[in-house]
């Protein structure tokens, strides 16, 4: 019998178990290091455990993305209509007009959602559930994985780079600047669905507190641009006074960590839905009975 050419140490482990077992084959940030061989060919070491999907990190674990888009698929099937796209946007509150455009947005995500083995969109545009995560986009925050999984520490990462400490509100300002950092060469859909979704957000949370100063601003304008003691300065500069006069006439409108979070899971929906339905808005009262009769969906 051919004995095999593995070698065993007094723990009964092999070289090359150990070797990959061996954590300095890890880089901090948790991603395999590359290696080489004799002969020059690289050698993975192990594999990222960021990204191998092995841990789950972060609110709703690989649930995430899917929680995210069942509150969209009350009846539980797996597939969302543009129509019901519409009547969720409406059981949150919004407009009739940014309903429509939303279910426009979100039906172009249709294709990317379908099924492995299906190539033919679908002519109704519905979305699958399941498939919610390969219509992931550039130019967003990073926070949820390719395999549709919440990110915790990639969330946490961007929120505190665009706000200030205690960083637990982002205002209207920190958010334009965090989604302008984020855009990506010749990433259009990605740009352009990471600012709808960032402003369907503040929309949601920031603008029932927001409040704009119009008889600051305007006179504040008019002395900068024609008052007698206007100061003559350089474009950069008028567009950075510009900027800070708009930033004084405004007040409110921050969005707080823990409701964006709650979006990436889904539940932030169910919330705002219930105080809508309180309020008497009866898309939220006739979207919250179906949800209510499928309660393994509605926590």
């Amino acid at each position: 019998m051919a004995q095999s050419d593995d070698v065993y140490d007094e723990t009964g482990v092999n070289d090359s178990q150990a070797y990959l077992n061996d954590d300095s084959q890890f880089a901090d940030d948790g991603h395999a290091l590359q290696v080489k061989d004799d002969n020059g060919h690289r050698i993975i070491a192990g594999e990222s455990n960021r990204d191998a999907g092995e841990e789950k990190t972060g609110a709703g674990g690989g649930e995430a993305m899917v929680g995210h888009g069942e509150f969209f698929d009350p009846d539980g099937d797996g597939i969302f209509s543009p129509f019901d796209t519409f009547n969720g946007f409406r059981a949150l509150g919004y407009s009739i007009i940014l309903s429509i455009f939303s279910a426009m947005v979100i039906s172009t995500m249709s294709y990317p959602s379908l099924p492995s083995g299906h190539w033919l969109p679908d002519p109704f545009f519905r979305i699958h559930v399941k498939g919610l995560h390969k219509a992931k986009h550039g130019s967003d925050s990073g926070s949820f994985k390719r395999d549709g999984r919440f990110d915790e520490e990639r969330f946490d990462e961007f929120w505190d780079s665009h706000t200030d400490a205690p960083h637990a509100e982002i205002t209207p300002f920190q958010l334009y600047a965090a989604v302008a950092e984020r855009r990506l060469a010749y990433d259009f859909y990605g740009i352009f669905a990471a600012i709808f979704e960032w402003l369907a957000t503040w929309i949601l949370f920031g603008y029932p507190s927001f409040h704009f100063d119009f008889k600051l601003a305007f006179e504040k304008i008019r002395k900068l641009f024609f008052g007698k003691d206007r100061i003559t300065v350089d474009a950069a500069e008028w567009r950075k006074l510009l900027a800070d006069t708009l930033q004084k006439a405004c007040s409110g409108g921050n969005v707080k960590k823990e409701d964006v979070k709650g979006l990436y899971n889904g539940m932030a929906f169910y919330t705002v839905m219930d105080w809508q339905a309180d309020a008497g808005n009866e898309w939220a009262k006739s979207l919250k009975r179906k949800h209510e009769g499928n309660p393994r969906r509605y926590l």
